[in-house]
């Protein structure tokens, strides 16, 4: 009669022949400290020298990858803004992504040029709440009187608490983010080729 196994047992013979790829495995932890690197760059806390100096310690495949680990937070961090704020993180990138690539010229264009979308976003975001304040104006205004006639006093109400001025706002912001997520992402793979051609 045929022992019954468990799962462990199972397990472990399945297992039994697999070995960590230790290239992989380092890969991975310098990829991490690269990160680390372009994330206290982007909070101002990064070393003196900048992304030069942080690179220094990294040689042949390492170099590669603590690079590798910089871009990527770089570019993640470039995201539409919600606000005017956006600038200096802006900055850090524009003066730390083209270092990362063969064609810094191109690349510094391409965040020269981002500055001025992002600029061009906020415009619309505010051009379309402008408008929907003007269309709906009147009907907030009725509300703000009946409001007032209920109360006894002189009521104001904020566009954003009529569910319907909020509704048509959320809306027409996600149409323009649409719109502008996907020129976003194609300078995000024009920057990527960029890197990649570096490699």
């Amino acid at each position: 009669m045929a022992r019954i196994k468990s799962a462990l047992e199972l397990a472990l013979e399945r297992t039994e022949g697999v070995v960590g790829d230790k290239e992989k495995i380092e890969a991975d932890a310098v990829i991490k400290e690269g990160k680390k690197i372009a994330s206290s760059i982007l909070n101002g806390a990064g070393e003196e020298g900048g992304l030069r100096e942080a690179l220094k310690g990294y040689a042949g495949k390492q170099l590669g990858w603590v690079k590798e680990g910089v871009f990527q937070t770089l570019l993640a961090n470039l995201v539409l803004p919600i606000d005017e704020n956006y600038g200096p993180r802006l900055q850090t990138v524009e003066g730390t992504l083209p270092e990362l690539v063969a064609d810094k010229k191109k690349a510094a264009a391409l965040l020269q040029q981002l500055a001025k979308f992002f600029q061009q976003y906020l415009e619309n975001r505010k051009a379309i709440r402008d408008q929907l304040e003007q269309q709906l104006a009147p009907r907030l205004r009725q509300r703000e009187a009946q409001l007032s006639q209920q109360v006894g006093s002189k009521v104001r109400l904020n566009p954003l608490q009529d569910p319907e001025f909020a509704a048509a706002l959320q809306k027409n912001y996600a149409a323009l983010d649409e719109r502008y997520q996907e020129a976003l992402a194609g300078l995000k793979d024009e920057l990527k080729r960029m890197f990649e051609a570096t490699r």
